[in-house]
Parts: structure tokens; sequence; C-alpha cells
């Protein structure tokens, strides 16, 4: 027989749904109406906050069941199932940007040069950038399962620190020296293309800013263990996973 125990309450939450739908109205505003993607940004911004605080009250933390027979879906964790399902949806959403791009530039009977329009050192230094944040990532949860809490914190700010560095090299460098050279947003199809691709990138990396920053929040409060560590797993799946659709963008925009 198995000993009795007690669900926990609070476990659901609908924040996921308004998530999507705060995606969805964001995409939206970024090609028909700018105030929607704003709109957008702001409720993405306050459910995210709300996650964060329910994690922060251990909301969603796993049920703890005495061991026992159980159907073999039943082991899988949740919170990580979640990711997954949610880095699947995104894959769609950077697969069909990244998909039209291709389609119009080789349906184009003239493309500009990337060597004449992109400046590929910016754009190599920036690869570099993003390529040792997802280390600074990895080697943070390495040190919090090994129970070391100064090696997670130093991991995290590093990744939060160069995650600031790749954007602002990116908006307050890249961006103003392409529009020196006139090449804007309204300047064709090729400018279009880039903006919406890389600026849709940069939100998505502004998006796991926060999430590390959260995850600092925690550390430099106790928060994290050796045995209590999904949160800085889960977030460094989505970095990884951001990381990885800027090794596609830089060859599409900067070397062919």
């Amino acid at each position: 027989m198995t000993e009795d125990y007690e669900k926990p309450e609070g476990k659901s939450s609908f924040m996921p749904i308004v998530i999507a739908a705060a995606v969805a109205i964001l995409m939206l505003g970024i090609v028909i109406f700018i105030p929607l993607f704003v709109a957008g940004l702001i409720i993405l911004a306050v459910a995210l906050y709300k996650v964060f605080k329910d994690d922060i009250r251990e909301k969603f933390s796993e049920l703890t069941e005495p061991p026992q027979e159980k159907w073999p879906l039943d082991y899988l964790n949740k919170e990580k199932t979640g990711v997954w399902v949610f880095l699947m949806s995104e894959i769609l959403v950077f697969g069909s940007l990244i998909s039209a791009y291709a389609y119009v530039r080789l349906s184009s009977s003239s493309w500009p040069l990337a060597a004449q329009t992109h400046n590929v050192i910016i754009g190599m230094v920036n690869t570099i950038i993003l390529l040792t944040s997802s280390l600074a990532i990895i080697l943070s949860l390495h040190f919090i399962r090994a129970g070391n809490t100064s090696g997670l914190k130093i991991g995290l700010v590093g990744a939060f620190i160069l995650g600031f560095a790749f954007l602002a090299i990116k908006l307050g460098i890249e961006w103003p020296e392409l529009y020196s050279k006139e090449f804007t947003i309204n300047s064709g199809i090729p400018a279009s293309m880039y903006y919406l691709l890389t600026g849709v990138h940069a939100v998505h990396l502004a998006v796991g800013m926060v999430a590390v920053g959260y995850l600092m929040f925690r550390a430099f409060n106790g928060g994290f263990t050796a045995s209590k560590n999904a949160g800085v797993e889960n977030v460094g799946l989505y970095w990884h996973f951001v990381d990885i659709i800027w090794m596609f963008l830089f060859p599409l925009f900067y070397l062919i």
C-alpha cells in the first residue's frame, strides 16, 4: 500500500494562454499596426511577471508522491515539457519567417550583396558574444548542480551582460550605421526582411534577459540549490534556442 499524500493547491495557471495570445498580438502588430505590437509587449511583460511571481511562491512546484507503479508518461517533468512545446511553437514562427525570406530572395532578380550592406565584423563579434553567453548559462547549471552558488551567480551575471552587449551593439551601433547608409525598413524588401527577422530575434533575446534577470534575483536570494535548479535549466533551454536562431540569421544576412 502507498501512503496518502495531499495534493498541493494552486498548481494550474492560465498564464501560458495569455503569453501565447500576447506573442500573437505582438507578431501581428509588427506586420500591420505598431500600437498592437506595443500592446502585445505590455501584455507579455505582465504575464511573465505573474509567472515569475507565482514561481517564487512555488505555486508550480512538482508534486512529490511516494514511489509506486505509474503510467510511463506520468514521469514527464511538466515544466520542461511545457518549455519544449513552447520552443516547438517558436520554431514554427522563425521557420516561417526564414522560409519567407529565402523564397523572396530566391525569387528576386537582384539582391544587395551582404558584404556591401552589412558589417561582417560586427556580425561575427555578436555571434561570439551569443555563443559565449550560452557557455555562461551551461556553466551556471553545472555549478548549481555541484552546489556552487557563487559559480551560478557569476554565470548568470555573465550571460546577462553578454546579452545586453549583443543588443547594445545591434541596436546602438549596427542599426544606426545601416540607417546612415539609407538601408532603412522602408527602403525595400531586403531591408524590411532584415529588420523584421533581426528585430523579432532581438525581442526574444530581451525576453531571455528578463528571464535571466529573474534567475539572478532568485540566485542572490538563495532560491536555488543542488537539488532545486529546474528554473536554471528551463531558462537555459530558451536561451540556447535564441542563440541557435542567430546561427541561422548570421550566414543568411552577413555571409551569403
